[in-house]
């Protein structure tokens, strides 16, 4: 394994020697960003029944100190625990960041583990944002080299692993040795989770293998720092690690896209699709015969069933068109059951057709498109034309507006609104202040 060392290097330097002087202005804006997106995310997502699942399992069976905050229970448990249980949570409601290229999440693997350990150590909130960028920038290069190395679709808990065990390796202040050992183990570690599988039976494993992915990065580090030791990581491929030398050059923490609907990125478009022509053709859900979705073969993988859970929701083709279509509106309110069997839903989840548009399907993952047709009572078709997913870098951007605009929506419920007001402050000072200044409002 010697020809992996290169990279592997490169990697552990950039790890040992970025810091927020280093990095161009416009990238700690974008962390600030990711930061508040994910915090929304956790908020949103901190009732889900699998995280009390998780959490009563850790309670259990993974028992020891009281470090770390489990986010929406007002306890505290292990760092490798909380990192488990809010792993889960920043995902429940598939409303966290993704990167195309990965086709995956990384910040909702990366920010469980970080927030952990950044607690126990009381990290202070340069600290935070610096693990929090390098976590970025090495899991997003883990899963472009993890995909080519494999060749098939690995979920974000098994590259995103090894961006949360570089994040906890700089807040551990592990030295080079233990760095590098880090990142071995991650990989070795990390979930190899049934992504194709799961999107079409959803359920609460694998969930993209995120809360394992994080509990996994965070333990990698911990185990490092008692000089556990770890094989190469895939940083160091030869034949696909180009862009690793690009760490500190190169940003890929600003090619994120960010969700404004809490389902799969591969659905968004269609949403939106159905959104605009009910808006500019004044369309009313009643006068809908039939929907035609033209879609990548992914995206069609999605489950077509009516769904039973929140995975089976959020993890679906139909339902948030169908819901998009009757209320006017994808909110994660939608998520709940009692939506799930609303007559004028299920009307329209029947009528809705998927195809697969070879075209669309040339551009992916580099673009996520789709195009809708709505054909009505009087025989009118509508066609939405091309549409891409909102919220992508290059081609639909959300603002940081709209960003703290969803972020006040999701928590609306959650906490009251002059809270959400100082959450919002908080995190866009966030350099000059302190991890713990967040924990009162996710406990």
């Amino acid at each position: 394994m010697d020809s992996f060392k290169e990279g592997n290097h490169h990697t552990v330097e950039f790890i040992h020697g970025v810091s927020l002087e280093t990095m161009p202005g416009e990238v700690v804006e974008q962390a600030k960003i990711c930061l508040l997106d994910l915090i929304g995310a956790c908020l949103a997502g901190r009732h889900a029944k699998g995280a009390a699942i998780l959490m009563s399992l850790a309670q259990e069976q993974f028992s020891g100190v009281q470090e770390a905050t489990i986010i929406g229970a007002g306890r505290k448990t292990s760092r490798v625990s909380a990192a488990l249980v809010n792993g889960f949570i920043v995902n429940a409601l598939d409303i966290d960041d993704g990167h195309r290229l990965c086709k995956g999440h990384p910040g909702s693997v990366i920010f469980p583990a970080i927030l952990a350990e950044a607690e126990k150590s009381e990290a202070n909130g340069s600290a935070f944002l610096e693990a929090l960028v390098i976590g970025y920038e090495v899991a997003i290069r883990a899963g472009m080299i993890m995909q080519e190395h494999y060749g098939y679709f690995h979920g974000s808990g098994a590259w995103g692993a090894v961006g949360a065990a570089a994040a906890c390796a700089r807040l551990l202040g592990l030295n080079y040795e233990q760095t590098w050992n880090t990142l071995g183990i991650a990989e070795s570690y990390a979930p190899l989770a049934p992504v194709m599988r799961s999107v079409a039976s959803p359920a609460m494993a694998p969930k993209d293998g995120v809360a394992w992915g994080a509990m996994a990065g965070i333990s990698a580090a911990l185990l490092a720092k008692r000089d556990y030791t770890g094989s190469p990581s895939l940083l160091g491929d030869p034949e696909h690690n180009a862009d690793v030398f690009s760490l500190g050059r190169s940003w890929r923490i600003m090619h994120l896209y960010f969700k404004p609907f809490p389902c799969c990125r591969w659905a968004q478009p269609s949403v939106d699709a159905v959104l605009g022509l009910l808006r500019n053709s004044n369309i009313k859900s009643r006068e809908i015969s039939r929907i035609i979705i033209h879609t990548f073969a992914e995206s069609a993988a999605l489950s077509m069933e009516i769904p039973c859970d929140l995975e089976s929701a959020e993890y679906n083709m139909r339902y948030p068109v169908a819901v998009a279509a009757v209320h006017g509106e994808f909110t994660p309110a939608y998520l709940d059951k009692a939506y799930y069997q609303d007559e004028a839903v299920r009307k329209i989840f029947e009528l809705i057709e998927i195809r697969v548009d070879q075209d669309i399907q040339e551009q992916f993952p580099e673009k996520c498109q789709s195009r809708v047709e709505i054909h009505t009572q009087d025989g009118s078709v509508y066609d939405s034309g091309l549409i891409p997913a909102r919220g992508d870098w290059d081609e639909s951007p959300l603002s940081r507006g709209e960003l703290e605009t969803k972020f006040l929506r999701i928590t609306e419920e959650i906490i009251e609104p002059e809270a959400a007001r100082n959450l919002i402050e908080l995190v866009r000072d966030f350099e000059n202040r302190r991890t713990n200044d967040l924990i009162p409002y996710l406990a």
